[in-house]
């Protein structure tokens, strides 16, 4: 099962998403006292057998994210993730290079929380303003998960915990940092009945602008 988009809907979701990351991007080059180049996000509705089958293609290993809870016009979880072997390299921007090596480990759990917060509050704030509708968000947590494991450690204790009866959004965009590169996804775990309203959202969007 995937969400059936068209063409149309499916543009209307990446741009909104492209808007809500470049909000993300600007609060995070005053993070990390630099310009923040994005991807054009590449976007997928996947169910969570074909979502785990993508995540184990494109992010094999150790992975380092961050997760938040939402609900309101649509329930579910939103998750930042990073190949773990480069997260603390994104920490160290953001602290700065004169930081030490324990220094920024002791805080690369607190860190990237707070960049979650920042980007996953952005696209979500983005959507749901741009769809007028309202969406509530939780304290973000960090988390370091094999991926095998990633979509059982998305659903533990969340309204989503039935991982059969959900859809995974995968959005996929590429962050650069000076001359850093990485490589980032972000994934929103929502039931199906949160999928179908999210889909009644985009077309009375597009009726509008009709």
């Amino acid at each position: 099962m995937s969400l059936p988009l068209t063409a149309e809907q499916h543009d209307v979701v990446v741009e909104l998403m492209n808007i809500g990351i470049g909000r993300a991007a600007n609060a995070l080059s005053q993070m990390v006292q630099d310009e923040v180049l994005l991807s054009v996000p590449k976007l997928e509705f996947l169910n969570p057998n074909a979502a785990s089958e993508s995540f184990c293609h494109i992010m094999p290993g150790l992975l380092a994210g961050v997760m938040q809870d939402f609900r309101g016009f649509m329930n579910g979880r939103a998750a930042l993730l990073f190949p773990e072997e480069r997260s603390l390299e994104l920490v160290r921007a953001i602290l700065g290079e004169d930081m030490s090596a324990d220094d920024i480990s002791e805080l690369e759990q607190e860190t990237l929380a707070e960049l979650g917060n920042i980007l996953l509050n952005n696209c979500l704030a983005t959507l749901a303003n741009m769809l007028n509708k309202d969406i509530y968000t939780d304290l973000p947590q960090a988390f370091n998960v094999n991926t095998p494991h990633l979509l059982q450690r998305l659903s533990q204790d969340s309204d989503t915990e039935d991982a059969t009866d959900s859809m995974v959004m995968l959005v996929q965009i590429e962050f650069s940092l000076r001359e850093r590169e990485l490589q980032g996804y972000l994934a929103f775990l929502i039931d199906v009945h949160s999928a179908d309203i999210f889909l009644q959202a985009i077309r009375e969007y597009l009726t509008e602008l009709t």
